[in-house]
């Protein structure tokens, strides 16, 4: 499926997109991510499910307003005057006009969209009025999930929300004071799910020497011993000794 708008509407988009840069700086390539040497960036944008499901609900919206538009045509004529029956010509141009600004609205959201992910951090941006963007970094993430309606599993798409504790990088607010940095229409949100987490927990680990350790030790069934441990059978060994004299 073609991620444009149809050829007779193309040039029309095209215009919109260069105002839109010249008059409000609003970016089309993907956001960029600061990364080391020999890290890879892998650089996406919402499945093309996401264009269905966003126009399917576009036709509900103007399947509505169809309905409003021809019930207003209905009252206006049979009011039966000439003269107030013009008043069914702006209420129908308001529906083109809606018609085709939704429309052209879908596919600005889509291009405005865009995940960047790295070894070490994910940069997610979105909008056109108001552009949103935020980066999350592994070692905050606390928590990945997937979620899906009924009409996004129709379309073959989920969305993606890393939840993270505090303000790094969060882009909504979530429940229990959480934030929340939300992955939307994809078509492999549990592919993404698992390779985030898989990086959180590189993150959490690298730089913690001592609780990997301690992790190691306790897995391998043995006992990490501290000074605390040291110094009770240092006790227990002197109070034996004067027992036994």
């Amino acid at each position: 499926m073609s991620n444009k708008p149809q050829p007779s509407l193309t040039w029309v988009y095209e215009g919109v997109w260069g105002l839109l840069g010249k008059l409000m700086c609003v970016p089309r390539d993907a956001p960029h991510l600061p990364v080391m040497d020999h890290e890879e960036i892998d650089s996406r944008k919402p499945a093309a499910g996401f264009l269905r499901y966003l126009k399917f609900e576009w036709a509900i919206a103007m399947a509505f307003l169809f309905l409003l538009a021809g019930g207003a045509t209905i009252a206006i004529v049979a009011n039966k005057n000439v003269g107030f029956s013009i008043l069914a010509i702006p209420v129908w141009l308001s529906f083109f006009g809606l018609a085709l600004v939704g429309y052209l609205a879908i596919y600005l959201r889509y291009d405005t969209t865009w995940y960047v992910f790295s070894d070490r951090s994910m940069r997610l941006r979105r909008g056109v009025w108001l552009i949103r963007e935020s980066t999350i970094t592994y070692e905050n993430i606390q928590n990945v999930k997937v979620s899906q309606g009924p009409l996004q599993r129709f379309f073959g798409i989920a969305n993606v929300v890393v939840e993270t504790a505090g303000g790094g990088g969060a882009t909504q607010e979530g429940a229990q004071g959480m934030h929340a940095g939300l992955i939307e229409g994809v078509s492999d949100a549990a592919e993404i799910r698992d390779s985030i987490m898989a990086k959180t927990r590189v993150a959490h680990t690298s730089g913690l020497g001592d609780e990997h350790d301690e992790a190691s030790n306790q897995n391998s069934g043995k006992t990490a011993w501290t000074e605390a441990h040291l110094g009770v059978l240092s006790e227990i060994r002197e109070l034996s000794a004067q027992l036994g004299r």
